[in-house]
């Protein structure tokens, strides 16, 4: 598996040589408000590049700034003099940080597909399904009824959503969570984008129906040729779907390469301990790990160290 996946992850490289990448991201800083008078630098100096039809994973446990860095990347931090985004974003050549409300609408709409944790959240309870992935068609989609609900059927189904004239016709509260995920798979791929950020796509989902919703997106991603973020805390996630790496903690980027030779031979040491935490399936006796406070202690001091 680890040749097939560097044999991939060197063919887009190949495939992507002297052309801009669709996402740079360059000593990316955000800084948060704490208080009345205080802030946090939620992530901290990361710089990644995403090219044509690659997968790319972000790894790293909860407050690691994985998802703050995603939604920095994406236009879709709140908007106040308080919150501060520092280097540079290159959408496809074209610098975005510090762009107008109007410049990320227009790339968020076309070019970007978002995917996040939370379907309920995101899903509006008052329109149907249908209506809503209808809103991601490119407008010439939107013309004549019939042409319409075809589209939408159609991008229901590569969604995994089999049935999908019924689903349609259906409010997010009918559909059990698996379904909603597929709906927001569904609403993101029907932009046709360049580029999915998925934010912990299957967090709230049983195994059973993670390991489907998973599938559905490696599929439907493989059919329309996107470039995917992957956003997770789980490595085996990322593991068996991307083609390279970011690790974080502590708000910094400790350890990127291609994903298969990260995972077999990790360099830092909070990569080798996040991947002595993944619970062993095959062996029952083996005792759980757990991050040591040294090793964590040591990494702040080493954070703090970089700090401007």
């Amino acid at each position: 598996m680890a040749a097939v996946a560097n044999g991939r992850a060197a063919e887009r490289e190949s495939r992507a040589a002297g052309r801009e990448p669709i996402l740079r991201v360059e000593h990316l800083r955000v800084h948060l408000p704490t208080g009345d008078r205080t802030e946090v630098e939620a992530v901290s100096d990361v710089s990644i590049t995403v090219h044509d039809g690659e997968r790319v994973g972000i790894v790293g446990e909860s407050g690691s700034g994985k998802s703050i860095t995603g939604r920095a990347i994406s236009g879709l931090l709140p908007t106040s003099p308080r919150v501060r985004v520092e280097g540079a974003i290159h959408f496809s050549g074209r610098e975005m940080n510090g762009a107008s409300a109007d410049a990320w609408a227009e790339v968020r709409a076309r070019r970007i597909g978002m995917i996040f944790q939370d379907p309920l959240t995101f899903l509006n309870p008052t329109m149907k399904v249908g209506a809503q992935v209808a809103e991601s068609l490119e407008p010439q989609s939107r013309r004549g009824r019939a042409a319409r609900v075809s589209e939408v059927a159609r991008f229901l189904r590569l969604a995994g959503l089999d049935d999908a004239e019924q689903v349609a016709m259906r409010f997010p509260h009918e559909l059990s969570g698996g379904m909603r995920q597929r709906v927001l798979i569904a609403i993101a791929i029907a932009k046709l984008p360049d580029l999915i950020i998925a934010d912990e796509p299957t967090t709230a989902l049983d195994a059973t129906v993670q390991a489907r919703v998973l599938r559905t997106l490696d599929e439907t991603v493989s059919q329309l040729g996107n470039s995917l973020i992957l956003i997770s805390h789980d490595i085996a996630v990322v593991a068996g779907m991307t083609d390279r790496i970011y690790v974080m903690y502590n708000g910094r980027v400790v350890e990127e390469g291609l994903t298969a030779e990260v995972l077999a031979r990790p360099r830092h040491r909070y990569t080798q301990a996040l991947l002595r935490s993944v619970r062993s399936l095959s062996d029952e006796h083996l005792e759980l790990y757990s991050i040591p406070w040294e090793l964590r202690r040591e990494l702040s001091k080493e954070a703090a160290s970089h700090a401007p």
